[in-house]
């Protein structure tokens, strides 16, 4: 059966959001969380605070759908690589693109403003435990099917920590980038390869 076509509304809601999260996440980059006014958030986002209020109720929940959409970004990414007939080096090659991606300074900015609110902030912090768990669980998923791919059988503890591993290193890089400004992107790349073949082949 074929799905509903989505109605200009929808389109037109789903489009206002897109462009209010867009807007705050370029105030939170720019001015950290708590200068990231609703009304700021408006004026970048060239509407009025009554048209932001009618799809969110406060910033927190602007922030919290940040970091939704970030995740389900990553669980998109993860489910394609999925679906290459050698899980290790299509993550591998996936991974490696990353590095680029979140060394950004502006997204790196964005992510530590959000995780520094989330340890002030109860209910920030559970969007962004919640989140986490998602991610954690696709990639223990991918991990435990490629290792499969090569019969090696471990256990849920062994999966989810290896699964964490790879995840801690991408967070830790993304610190390095602003501590280490002339990060050498290649010579970590080349070691980040050696890790993960050794985290999904062994």
């Amino acid at each position: 059966m074929n799905s509903t076509p989505a109605t200009p509304n929808k389109d037109r809601a789903h489009d206002r959001r897109e462009q209010i999260l867009e807007a705050a996440a370029e105030c939170v980059r720019r001015s950290g969380f708590h200068g990231a006014s609703m009304a700021t958030i408006a004026k970048t986002a060239g509407m009025s605070p009554g048209h932001i209020y009618n799809l969110f109720e406060n910033k927190d929940e602007i922030i919290a759908a940040l970091v939704e959409r970030d995740r389900d970004e990553i669980v998109r990414d993860i489910a394609e690589s999925g679906r290459s007939e050698d899980l290790a080096i299509d993550v591998i090659g996936w991974l490696e693109r990353r590095v680029e991606e979140i060394t950004q300074i502006g997204d790196v900015a964005l992510s530590i403003e959000v995780l520094a609110e989330a340890c002030r902030n109860p209910k920030l912090a559970a969007v962004v435990q919640a989140s986490e768990r998602v991610i954690q669980e696709h990639a223990a998923v991918y991990v435990r099917k490629a290792l499969s791919e090569r019969s090696i059988t471990l256990s849920d503890e062994e999966i989810m920590a290896r699964a964490t591993v790879i995840g801690a290193m991408f967070n830790g890089l993304m610190n390095q980038s602003i501590s280490m400004p002339g990060l050498n992107k290649a010579a970590v790349t080349k070691v980040i390869r050696q890790v993960l073949r050794q985290l999904l082949t062994t």
